[in-house]
C-alpha cells in the first residue's frame, strides 16, 4: 500500500483460501502446517460459498510501502455470519487478534458496524501476514475482502444507507399504509400484505445487520434463529397473501391443494425451527427452496387466472415477476451457482422493492375496486330495498283497499240501520259493531302510517276544524272504553274550546286517540283523565295543551327512554299481554314532530303514567266553510233535485252508498261498475256530480277522470264535479286525485256527514264558478 492507492480496493487477487476439516484448528496449527496446507487463490472479489457449515481459512499479505504508519478497515463475510476470527502476523508474532460476527455481542466487536469490518494498522514501511477463520451454522458465508481507507468507508456509509433508507422507507410506507387500509377496509388481502411487508422487512435488516445491531444486540435463542423465522414467515405470508389476492381456492381444487399443501411445509418447518436447533445446517436450503417453490406456485396460479379469463391486476403480475428475478438470482449466488457481484448479492433487496412498490399499485388498484364493488353492492342492496318498500307499499294499499271495503259495508249499513230502528236492544249491538269497525279501521291506519314514517313520507294536511267537535268525539269513545273496562273517566275542560283552528284534525284526533288508548290499555284498575286546555297568544298563535293521565302499570325509569320506539322488547312483551301493535307511541312522537310540538312523559312503575303534550296551531281567519255561509233550508236545495252518478264496482259499496243517498231529499242516481260504463252513461245522461271510486276494472277512477276532463263523455260534461270515494288512503294516490282534476277525496268506510259536506261544497263551488262564467 503506498499514498498512491485508491481505495477501496479488492484483496482477492492476493489471497487464498483453505477447507479446514477440523472446526477447532488454530492459528499455531496453520502455521505449523501451511507448507502442507492447499490454499486456492479466489476467484473474484466476492467468492460465494454457499451454504455450508464447515470452517475456511484465508491468507493475505499487506505492505505498508508509506514512510508513516496507516490505518485501514477490511470488510469481510456477510453480517449474519456466525463468527470471522482476523489474526495479524508480524514478523512471526501475532500483533492482533480480532473477534466479529453475529455470535459476538455488538458492543465487543472490534469496530460498531452492522457489517463485519476490522480495524488494521500496518506500521510505516512494513508488511504483516492476516489470517482469517470463518465459522457458520449453515448460512451462505460470502467472502468479499474489501480495504477502506477512512474516507472510502465514510462514502460507502452513506451510500449505503442512501439505498437503504429508500429500500426500507418504501417497506415501512407501505406497511403501515395498507395496515390502516385493512382496519379501514377489514380486507384479509391487506394483513396478508403487510404481513408479508413486515416479514421481508425483518428479514432483509437480519441478512443487512441492522437487526442485530439495534434489536438483538447479542447472540441467543431469537438472535440465532431469527433469519430463518423470519425467511419462513415471510414465504408464507406472499404465499397466503397471493393466495387470497387471487382467489386461488375458486380456480382450481389442484391449486388449492397444492396452497395448503405450501402452508403445511412452512408450519412443519417453522416448528423445527423452533424446537430442533441440530437441523440448522438443513434449514436455510430448505427455506431458500421452499420461498422458490412459493412464487413458481403464484406464477402458476397467475397463468391459470389468465388462461381462464380471470382477471389478474398487471401491477401484481410485475410486481411477482421482479420478485422471481430476483429471488431466482439471489438463490442461485446462494449456491454459489452464478458469479457474485454487487448486482447478484443484492437481487433480492432491487427485486423486493421493485415487488413492493408495484404490489402497491396493485393494492391502490383492489381498494378502488372494492370501493366500486361497495359501490354497486349498495346500489343493488338500495335498489332491493326500494322494491321491497315498493312490495310493503303496494301490500299495505292493497290490504287497506280490500279491509275497508268490507268495513264500508259494515259501517255504512249499521249506521242505517241505526238510524232507522228504534229498538235500544238492536241499537246497542249496532254500536258494539260500529265501535270494533273503528278500532280496525284505526288499526289499519296505524300501520300504514307507521308505513309512511318509515319512508319518511307522513305529511299534515292543512285546513279549517273545530277543536271542540274533535275533543267531544274522543271524550266520548274513551268514556265508553273506560265504562267496559270498569275504570272512572275525568274530561277537564280548563278553557273554551269552541274554536275554529287551522291543522289536520284527523293526525291531532289520532294522536290523542293513540294517548287515551294506551292509557285505557295499560290500566287494569283506577281511572282515566284527559285535561284539554287552549291558550291563545300573540299572532293568532293557540297553543294546544293536552294532559292525559292513568292509573295504570306505569313504565320504569330506565324505559323512558325508549316508549317512543317502535316493536322495543318492552313493547313486544307488553304486546303479548295487553295486545296491539306496539307503535302506537312511535306514530304519536312523529306527528307531535310534524306540529313542531313536544311531548313529556312522567311516569312511575305500578303508580300511573302522566303524558303532556303542546302543540301551536293557528287560530282561523278564513270566512266560513259552505254549510256555514248556507243556512239550513238553504242547503238542502243546493243538493235537491241532484242527479249524480256513482261508478263503484263493488256490489256492496253500492248498497251502502244507495242507504246513504236514499236519505237525502230529492236525490236520484245512477251506477255504473266502471269506468267505461260511465263514459258510457254520460254519453245518454246529464248528471249534476260523480263519485268515482279509483280501482275497478277495465277503466279504473283515474282512467275515466282524465277521459271525462279531456271531452270524451260530452263537451258540457268536462267540468262536472269529481268526488274521489276511495279505500286506498296513500298520500301518493292523494297528490294523483287532486293532480287528475278531481274535486275532492274520501276514504272508505264513508262517513255520511263528510260525504255530504263534500257534495255540497262541489257543488256550492260549481254554481259559483257558472255564476262567474255568466
Amino acid at each position: 500500500m503506498s499514498n498512491e492507492t485508491e481505495f477501496p480496493v479488492s484483496l482477492h487477487a492476493q489471497a487464498g483460501i483453505a477447507e479446514i476439516s477440523t472446526p477447532d484448528y488454530t492459528l499455531e496449527d496453520i502455521l505449523a502446517n501451511e507448507s502442507s496446507l492447499e490454499f486456492k487463490f479466489l476467484k473474484n472479489s466476492i467468492t460465494d460459498l454457499g451454504f455450508t457449515n464447515k470452517t475456511f481459512w484465508v491468507k493475505f499479505s499487506l505492505n505498508n510501502k508509506a514512510d508513516q504508519s496507516k490505518t485501514f478497515y477490511l470488510e469481510t463475510a456477510r453480517p449474519i455470519t456466525d463468527v470471522v476470527h482476523l489474526y495479524q502476523v508480524h514478523e512471526g508474532k501475532v500483533v492482533a487478534d480480532q473477534l466479529s460476527g453475529d455470535m459476538i455481542k455488538f458492543e465487543d466487536r472490534p469496530f460498531n458496524h452492522r457489517k463485519i469490518i476490522f480495524p488494521i494498522t500496518l506500521t510505516a514501511s512494513s508488511k504483516s501476514d492476516f489470517y482469517i477463520k470463518y465459522q457458520s451454522d449453515g448460512e451462505v458465508i460470502s467472502l468479499p475482502l474489501i480495504l477502506y481507507d477512512t474516507p472510502s468507508l465514510v462514502s460507502s456509509s452513506f451510500f449505503n444507507q442512501l439505498i437503504f433508507g429508500f429500500f426500507y422507507g418504501v417497506l415501512f410506507i407501505a406497511g403501515v399504509t395498507y395496515l390502516f387500509f385493512y382496519f379501514g377496509m377489514k380486507e384479509s388481502s391487506f394483513i396478508f400484505y403487510v404481513s408479508y411487508v413486515v416479514t421481508i422487512a425483518l428479514l432483509h435488516m437480519n441478512l443487512d445487520g441492522y437487526f442485530f445491531q439495534y434489536i438483538t444486540l447479542e447472540p441467543g435463542w431469537f438472535a440465532n434463529r431469527s433469519l430463518l423465522i423470519f425467511a419462513t414467515l415471510s414465504s408464507l405470508a406472499l404465499g397466503g397473501y397471493s393466495y387470497v389476492y387471487l382467489k386461488a381456492g375458486e380456480l382450481s381444487k389442484v391449486i388449492k391443494n397444492l396452497f395448503q399443501m405450501q402452508f403445511i411445509a412452512h408450519g412443519v418447518l417453522f416448528l423445527l425451527i423452533v424446537t430442533y436447533t441440530a437441523g440448522q445446517a438443513f434449514y436455510y436450503p430448505t427455506v431458500n427452496i421452499l420461498g422458490f417453490l412459493t412464487l413458481i406456485l403464484i406464477i402458476i396460479t397467475i397463468f391459470k387466472s389468465y388462461l381462464t379469463d380471470v382477471r389478474v391486476d398487471v401491477f401484481f403480475t410485475i410486481g411477482i415477476f421482479c420478485l422471481t428475478l430476483g429471488f431466482v438470482i439471489f438463490i442461485l449466488n446462494n449456491f454459489s451457482l452464478i458469479p457474485n457481484s454487487f448486482f447478484t448479492a443484492n437481487a433480492s433487496k432491487i427485486g423486493t422493492g421493485a415487488e413492493i412498490i408495484f404490489l402497491s399499485l396493485s393494492m391502490a388498484n383492489r381498494i378502488r375496486l372494492l370501493k366500486t364493488e361497495k359501490e354497486e353492492i349498495q346500489e343493488i342492496a338500495l335498489m332491493r330495498a326500494e322494491e321491497s318498500n315498493d312490495i310493503k307499499s303496494y301490500f299495505l294499499s292493497n290490504m287497506s283497499h280490500e279491509l275497508r271495503t268490507p268495513l264500508n259495508a259494515i259501517v255504512g249499513l249499521s249506521k242505517s240501520i241505526m238510524s232507522s230502528t228504534d229498538d235500544t236492544s238492536i241499537k246497542n249491538n249496532l254500536e258494539v259493531i260500529q265501535y270494533s269497525s273503528m278500532s280496525l279501521l284505526g288499526s289499519i291506519n296505524d300501520i300504514l302510517d307507521y308505513s309512511k314514517i318509515e319512508k319518511g313520507e307522513l305529511k299534515l294536511a292543512h285546513g279549517d276544524f273545530n277543536l271542540q267537535k274533535i275533543i267531544q268525539e274522543l271524550k266520548v269513545v274513551t268514556n265508553q272504553k273506560s265504562r267496559e273496562k270498569g275504570l272512572g273517566f275525568i274530561y277537564e275542560e280548563r278553557n273554551n274550546l269552541n274554536i275554529k283552528l287551522v291543522g289536520d284534525p284527523i293526525r291531532l284526533k289520532q294522536i290523542i286517540s293513540n294517548v287515551l288508548d294506551n292509557a285505557t290499555k295499560f290500566t287494569q284498575n283506577g281511572q282515566i283523565k284527559l285535561a284539554v286546555d287552549a291558550k291563545e297568544k300573540k299572532g293568532n298563535i293557540v297553543t294546544l295543551l293536552l294532559e292525559i293521565e292513568d292509573t295504570g302499570v306505569g313504565i320504569a325509569k330506565e324505559k323512558l327512554n325508549q316508549v317512543f320506539d317502535s316493536f322495543s322488547q318492552e313493547q313486544i312483551n307488553d304486546k303479548r299481554k295487553y295486545g296491539g301493535f306496539g307503535i302506537g307511541l312511535c306514530i304519536v312522537k312523529a306527528l307531535v314532530d310534524l306540529h313542531n310540538g313536544s311531548i313529556t312523559i312522567k311516569s312511575v312503575k305500578n303508580e300511573g303514567t302522566q303524558v303532556k303534550i303542546s302543540i301551536d296551531l293557528e287560530k282561523s281567519i278564513t270566512s266560513p266553510k259552505t254549510q256555514d255561509l248556507l243556512p239550513a233550508n238553504q242547503s238542502e236545495k243546493l243538493i235537491e233535485g241532484k242527479h249524480f252518478l256513482v261508478v263503484e264496482d263493488n256490489t256492496v259499496n253500492q248498497l251502502v252508498i244507495k242507504s246513504i243517498l236514499r236519505k237525502w231529499k230529492g236525490v236520484s242516481f245512477d251506477f255504473a261498475n266502471h269506468g267505461l260504463e260511465a263514459l258510457e252513461a254520460m254519453k245518454t245522461k246529464t248528471y249534476d256530480l260523480i263519485l268515482m271510486d279509483l280501482q275497478m276494472p277495465e277503466i279504473d277512477g283515474y282512467e275515466a277522470t282524465e277521459l271525462i276532463r279531456a271531452g270524451h263523455s260530452g263537451i258540457n260534461s268536462k267540468d262536472i264535479p269529481i268526488i274521489a270515494v276511495t279505500a286506498d288512503t296513500t298520500e301518493k294516490t292523494k297528490v294523483r286525485v287532486y293532480a287528475i282534476g278531481m274535486d275532492d277525496y274520501i276514504t272508505k268506510p264513508i262517513d255520511q256527514e263528510l260525504l255530504y259536506a263534500s257534495v255540497e261544497k262541489a257543488l256550492y263551488l260549481k254554481n259559483i264558478k257558472l255564476d262567474i262564467d255568466i
